[in-house]
């Protein structure tokens, strides 16, 4: 699930496990950014040919896309950031 995708991706970036209110803000995200990228799906392709590794073609690009920008988030969350 979704949820199941974030959890495990939350707890590789903090070394915690998220709270259901976590889970459930970056569930929203995924979803908010899914619909996005579903209605700009070239927006969608020129997110994911991004990098050294092609996508894998057989993942809807939306998806993918989405699931790159949660990501995103997920690295950028304070807790994850190293601040000097």
């Amino acid at each position: 699930t979704p949820e199941a995708r974030i959890a495990w991706a939350f707890k590789r970036a903090t070394a915690r496990t998220p709270d259901a209110d976590e889970v459930a803000v970056l569930a929203r995200g995924l979803a908010s950014r899914i619909e996005k990228y579903r209605q700009s799906l070239d927006t969608a392709k020129k997110l994911i040919a991004e990098g050294e590794t092609k996508p894998d073609p057989r993942i809807d690009p939306a998806d993918l896309a989405a699931y790159t920008m949660t990501a995103n988030v997920l690295l950028n969350l304070d807790e994850v950031v190293t601040r000097e």
